[in-house]
């Protein structure tokens, strides 16, 4: 009955279920890329299932339907997602249950899926014309790509996450993957490129922008260069029309959280990671 995601229907039966679900919308178009890591059942949920940065674990979604729980749904679709997750060579994957729903963590661990961290959602709303670009930042052009990448292999490691983090991505799929968004920006230091931050689109929300990862050489680390790249993406995005800006964290990234403080970012609670053998 669980088959592969095909048609343009599948994905908005998809997005109908997330919408019934995540807090923010879900857009047929957000769901167009990851077409062929989407598994749907059709009585009313749908899984994820695609590589991750953490170590022989795949990351995984199962979402249900309000109305349709309690039927066996999710529990089929979690034993798809772990032969999915076999499929791509690993041993665990890892998910998100949404903050405040303990009915599905409970699901999780009754299924194999323990805790092993939480997150916090950072938000920062925006003024039209806020912010300058500090000295020192650039937007990270096609002379700048290779610097970053060897800035992300060495600052993945470092990653809180739902385990040991590591790339995997070959230098052209991390260009695809990692520069897809609006902008992203380099911080340079005697010309070398010594960090990077990118930004995400949320095409249900186009006044909205998500941070994607903000990395740092560990050399060049509380020198500044991750505070001055948030204050770049502040004012890229304000001075071109966007309203907020929102990331999430694990609770123990005490810097982090304490950088986007200083910038003006409002912590709320944020989801809980589990991860369990598949």
């Amino acid at each position: 009955m669980i088959r592969r995601a095909e048609a343009d229907a599948d994905l908005a039966f998809c997005a109908e279920v997330a919408n019934a679900v995540e807090p923010q919308p879900v857009s047929v178009d957000q769901l167009t890329g990851c077409r062929d890591r989407l598994f749907l059942h059709p009585a009313g949920g749908y899984a994820y299932v695609n590589r991750s940065s953490v170590e022989d674990s795949a990351y995984a979604m199962v979402r249900v339907h309000p109305d349709e729980r309690g039927r066996g749904i999710g529990s089929a679709l979690v034993e798809r997602a772990k032969a999915e997750a076999r499929k791509l060579g690993n041993d665990s994957a890892w998910g998100r249950v949404l903050a405040g729903d303990e009915r599905s963590l409970g699901f999780a661990a009754a299924r194999g899926f323990a805790e092993v961290s939480r997150d916090v959602e950072l938000r920062r709303r925006l003024t039209p014309g806020e912010g300058t670009v500090p000295e020192g930042i650039v937007e990270l052009g096609e002379e700048h790509r290779r610097g970053a990448y060897a800035v992300a292999v060495e600052a993945i490691p470092d990653m809180v996450t739902a385990g040991q983090a590591a790339m995997k991505l070959s230098f052209e799929e991390w260009v695809e993957e990692e520069l897809s968004g609006p902008r992203a920006f380099a911080a340079l230091a005697d010309g070398e490129v010594v960090g990077y931050a990118t930004l995400d689109n949320l095409p249900a929300t186009p006044n909205r922008l998500e941070h994607g990862l903000t990395a740092v050489r560990p050399s060049h680390r509380r020198r500044g260069f991750a505070t001055a790249l948030g204050q770049a993406q502040i004012a890229w995005a304000a001075a071109r029309g966007y309203e907020e800006l929102v990331t999430s964290t694990g609770v123990t990234n005490t810097g982090l959280r304490r950088q986007k403080a200083k910038l003006g970012y409002v912590e709320r609670e944020g989801p809980t990671l589990v991860r369990g053998p598949v």
